[in-house]
């Protein structure tokens, strides 16, 4: 399986940082502004990792990119600015760069490493700059999470 390997890819030059972008597939529209990764795709940046069967990178005007949608069987692993690491699954990952949020949608399963404490939901949103996490259950399917208390 041949894969495309995108590192630093000028389309995305505005992040901050360096994006490494490995898929079997790229296609781009500068008409419609956006970027499309088919097939066993892997985003990597300094801090987070995602994995899934598509994204998609939506650009403005400038060129700048405004969402990153992941979606299709989406592993990911996320650290925010406070240190606090995220690793888990989701039928859906979309971040805005800008804003520095995540919106993680579909039987949500993450865990919070160090402390190990998992949570299962349908859709759990994270701002990476103040640790903040808003966690939201389905139809009939309540949030729940698993954590430990030490007794010392």
């Amino acid at each position: 399986m041949k894969k495309l390997i995108l590192i630093g890819l000028l389309l995305l030059t505005s992040w901050a940082e360096n994006i490494e972008i490995n898929a079997d597939k790229f296609i781009a529209s500068q008409k419609e502004l956006i970027s499309q990764f088919i097939g066993n795709v892997v985003l990597k940046t300094s801090k987070d990792t995602i994995k899934a069967s598509r994204v998609y990178i939506y650009f403005n005007k400038r060129k700048k990119p405004i969402k990153v949608e992941a979606v299709g069987g989406v592993r990911f692993k996320i650290k925010d600015e406070n240190g606090k690491v995220y690793e888990g699954r989701a039928k859906r990952v979309i971040y805005y760069p800008l804003k520095k949020e995540y919106y993680l949608k579909g039987d949500v399963h993450i865990t919070q490493i160090p402390d190990k404490k998992k949570i299962f939901a349908q859709n759990i949103y994270i701002n990476l700059r103040s640790s903040r996490l808003v966690v939201e259950g389905g139809d009939k399917k309540p949030v729940k999470m698993i954590f430990t208390i030490d007794e010392k």
